[in-house]
């Protein structure tokens, strides 16, 4: 079993706040920064441009293949390199050969990142967008199933969604919609932002056809990271929107054509800083293997078990993240300060670091805590003492 105190140290960070917002960036493990700093020497040699330049950077990206396969049960073959969740949402609602007419389909507790291609896709396809109320995303996985179905229609091609939502932290039952929407011959394009890197995953068993990881978050990587499976299967339901030299297979100059790379690597578009890849490879490898998977969403669950129920017991204070099924991020408001305000003065006057999310649909404006495998009791300690100083100040 990891040893709590082992792994605070990896993370300095956390010793310097109540470090509660892995939602947004997780904290950089010592292994993961000595590897970047090692990378970056090189700048100032020749190594910079030697004959191992181009090589290094196939290695780097390979490196961080193998790294994220391994994590979600997948083939090394399945997976880019991207620089965020975002990206890889582009990569694969962009990259779909849209008519006129076609449909997408969204949660109405989706993030811009799933919104924004969608949205996107209508301006430049005439795509129609169209959105399942599954309420905050809690309740019978089975009624959240249904809302999805009852939106499907012939012309449905993709239902995009987060695997675990940014503002109300509830975990949807991913592979009950996505064994649906291929029940209708519907493509599953998932925002992995809040999910990868913070529970056991298995693409195999999800069954989805894009995955789409960040770096930065609960694989606590630098920032400008991140990645996207694509089930082999469903490599050739998008095209690239991107080619390059190190995307390309072979190029026929005089047809003015070419083939793509293999495989997910032809959907690349980040590795080519070495000092970055290398340290999205080290990080995950560190949370993934060394300290992992299986313990790491055994604690995060156990820490938002105890931080819900005592913000639930604080009179002032509704909780918005459903109960069950309860991931990591906890939304809440207090009555008598909004949410900014609230971040602001539990950081500079009990400096404990949350964030704020805003109202899209049906979530309302909130407060998030994060719980991150690295805190402890005294961090939530510290956090609930901090909103009660505040409520006694109002």
């Amino acid at each position: 079993m990891p040893d709590i105190k082992d792994i605070r140290n990896m993370v300095p960070a956390v010793q310097q706040t109540a470090y509660l917002n892995t939602g947004t960036c997780g904290p950089m493990p010592r292994v993961a920064y000595e590897a970047i700093k090692a990378e970056l020497e090189k700048e100032l040699t020749p190594a910079r441009i030697d004959a191992d330049h181009f090589p290094a950077i196939g290695e780097a990206r390979n490196g961080v293949r193998e790294i994220v396969a391994a994590a979600i049960n997948a083939d090394p073959s399945e997976i880019a390199i991207t620089h965020r969740t975002t990206e890889g949402m582009y990569i694969a609602i962009m990259g779909y050969r849209w008519q006129a007419g076609d449909e997408i389909i969204l949660s109405n507790i989706e993030h811009p990142g799933g919104m924004l291609p969608s949205f996107l896709a209508k301006r430049r396809f005439g795509v129609r967008v169209r959105v399942a109320d599954i309420g905050l995303g809690g309740g019978n996985p089975a009624d959240i199933v249904k809302a999805f179905e009852e939106k499907i229609t012939p012309r449905t091609k993709m239902i995009v969604l987060s695997h675990v939502s940014y503002t109300t932290g509830a975990k949807l039952p991913l592979k009950e919609i996505t064994q649906m929407a291929h029940a209708h011959g519907v493509l599953m394009v998932v925002d992995a932002a809040q999910s990868f890197g913070s529970m056991q995953l298995d693409m195999q068993d999800l069954g989805v056809d894009f995955y789409a990881c960040p770096g930065q978050k609960w694989a606590c990587g630098p920032e400008g990271t991140g990645s996207l499976y694509v089930k082999s299967s469903s490599i050739g339901e998008i095209e690239q929107n991107f080619a390059g030299g190190m995307t390309m297979g072979t190029m026929d100059y005089y047809g003015g054509s070419y083939a793509p790379a293999a495989g997910a690597a032809r959907f690349d578009t980040a590795g080519a800083n070495v000092g970055q890849t290398v340290g999205q490879k080290v990080s995950t490898k560190w949370v993934t293997q060394d300290v992992g998977l299986d313990w790491i969403e055994d604690r995060i669950g156990k820490l938002a078990k105890q931080t819900h129920e005592k913000l639930s017991k604080l009179k002032g204070v509704e909780v918005v993240t459903p109960k069950e099924p309860l991931s990591g991020l906890i939304a809440f408001t207090v009555e008598g300060i909004e949410p900014p305000d609230l971040n602001t003065r539990l950081a500079q006057e009990h400096n404990v670091t949350i964030r704020y999310v805003t109202k899209y649909i049906n979530n309302p404006d909130a407060a998030r805590v994060s719980l991150g495998f690295y805190n402890n009791e005294d961090d939530i300690e510290k956090f609930i003492d901090g909103i009660k100083k505040i409520q006694k100040s109002l």
